[in-house]
């Protein structure tokens, strides 16, 4: 389908001419530009330059001479303060990140008219934890030596930030960095880039040094090999598992730490208390969030084998029932995929389940009723095995496999057969009794009758999900490093 491009206004936040780097907004070394494209209309809102390598240079060297200035002297409480600025900016832009969330990456209205608020949450709570942190060495003696010991910033950051909720995620690599000293350079991908626009404009009007954040909005070629760079000291990664491998065995030839929060295939285990003509609902928002555009979506629900039947049509029946639409709207429910070639590539599973066999329960195609916008309608997949490309992979959509169990153990054994181990999630209308089966799931984050995701603790993956932790006062710590002085021996 051809594009339509329709002409930003001058006021439009979908429109930028400059780049955020090293805390000022400068002209672009090259000339290339990112369409913003709006999923739900296939139009073109706006356009943002594209950073290329001579702009990564310009970043690089401005963390750099950041990490050894004056915010290293700063206290945390003094970071902090900053960190709280941010989070009042970024309340006050709550209409631009919704905007941009909507209409840059197409999620739905009510997640993004909450986006500006749980970030300012976010920067809230890190502000929190300065109050758990040491200015001062600590002086101790132990096993016959007094020593001092202290935590110090790792160094300059390089954030690497996927395409589904862009805001979201660049908050919670920023949040940690600011608070223990370092500066942090985030390359932004080109799918959605426009969130990354309002935050800066938010950290500009906050106040803060100059040097210490930039974003790339780019390809990754178009940088030269960022993640190669030994200026960096610790990279966070938040990608697919190949891509993450990648950034691994660049940072290893640098011996650079790295926090990879990767791929999922996460499970979703019904138990046999719930009642599927009720209860069915429980399950959207752990695997239609963001048209399933989520890391931790449960793209497998097992259900108990006595009620296999009722939950095969309880569940087709309200996937049917959702409302697929204008992200913009308060009544869509699901909107659409981030791009035509995301969407393609949700549909090639969708024919492989076919093809290997699998039943289509209900959707499996683009919505009759949209003429544009990259869409699939929510898809329901039974009679599936478990060398299934479509139950192994992740597929990153609207698409949700059915598997029935005859016991819990059996249930533990078939959601823990994965290489992944990112999320998991039990629904129950017993607590108790769920979290015995919690503790036994393959995975960093478990949620009870829940969506497995909160970045205010620590969030990180099992097994091929990621190594590290983000979020909680545990995503502060990977960003510091001990040293000890030895002062004397007392025995």
């Amino acid at each position: 389908m051809t594009l339509i491009r329709e002409q930003p206004t001058a006021t439009s936040i979908f429109h930028r001419d400059h780049l955020f780097i090293g805390g000022e907004w400068v002209k672009p070394a090259g000339s290339k530009r990112i369409d913003i494209i709006d999923p739900a209309s296939e139009q073109v809102v706006g356009s943002v330059p594209e950073a290329n390598q001579a702009d990564a240079d310009r970043a690089i060297a401005a963390a750099v001479a950041a990490f050894t200035g004056p915010w290293r002297d700063l206290t945390y409480a003094e970071r902090a303060e900053y960190l709280g600025r941010i989070a009042d900016e970024l309340e006050a832009r709550s209409h631009d990140a919704a905007e941009a969330y909507i209409k840059d990456f197409g999620g739905i209205y009510a997640g993004g008219h909450a986006m500006a608020a749980r970030s300012a949450l976010h920067l809230r709570m890190h502000k929190k934890f300065a109050e758990r942190l040491r200015d001062e060495p600590e002086r101790l003696t132990i096993g016959g030596t007094e020593a001092l010991l202290v935590q110090e910033p790792v160094g300059p950051v390089l954030g690497i930030v996927p395409w589904n909720t862009t805001f979201g995620i660049s908050i919670v690599k920023i949040a940690p960095a600011l608070l223990a000293g370092c500066p942090i350079v985030i390359k932004i991908a080109v799918e959605s880039p426009m969130g990354s626009f309002v935050i800066a404009d938010a950290i500009e009007a906050a106040g803060l040094p100059k040097g210490l954040v930039s974003f790339l909005p780019a390809p990754r070629e178009a940088l030269g090999d960022l993640t190669k760079r030994p200026e960096f000291r610790h990279i966070s990664f938040t990608g697919s598992t190949p891509a993450g491998t990648e950034v691994m065995k660049d940072a290893a030839d640098n011996v650079v730490d790295v926090t990879l929060e990767l791929g999922g295939k996460s499970p979703g285990i019904i138990l046999d208390d719930l009642d599927p003509a009720e209860h069915a609902p429980l399950v959207f928002a752990g695997t239609m969030g963001q048209a399933g555009q989520v890391c931790t979506t449960y793209s497998r629900l097992f259900v108990p084998r006595a009620k296999e039947s009722a939950w095969r049509d309880s569940l087709t029946k309200f996937y049917a029932s959702l409302v697929v639409g204008d992200p913009a709207s308060p009544q869509t429910q699901v909107g659409p995929l981030v791009t035509a070639n995301h969407r393609d590539k949700v549909e090639s599973y969708i024919q492989i389940a076919r093809d290997e066999g699998a039943t289509i329960l209900t959707g499996g195609g683009r919505p009759a009723h949209l003429s544009s916008g990259y869409y699939i309608e929510p898809t329901l997949v039974a009679d599936v095995t478990s060398d299934m490309r479509i139950v192994r992979e992740e597929i990153f959509g609207p698409v949700i496999t059915l598997e029935a169990y005859d016991t819990e153990d059996e249930a533990i054994t078939m959601a823990n057969d994965t290489e992944y181990g990112l999320a998991g999630g039990i629904f129950t209308l017993d607590e108790e009794r769920a979290i015995p089966l919690a503790l036994r799931l393959e995975a960093g984050n478990i949620s009870i009758n829940l969506a497995a995701s909160c970045l205010l603790l620590p969030f990180g993956g099992f097994k091929k999900s990621g190594i590290g932790v983000e979020g909680g006062f545990a995503g502060v710590e990977e960003l510091l490093v001990w040293k000890q002085v030895q002062l004397r021996r007392t025995s």
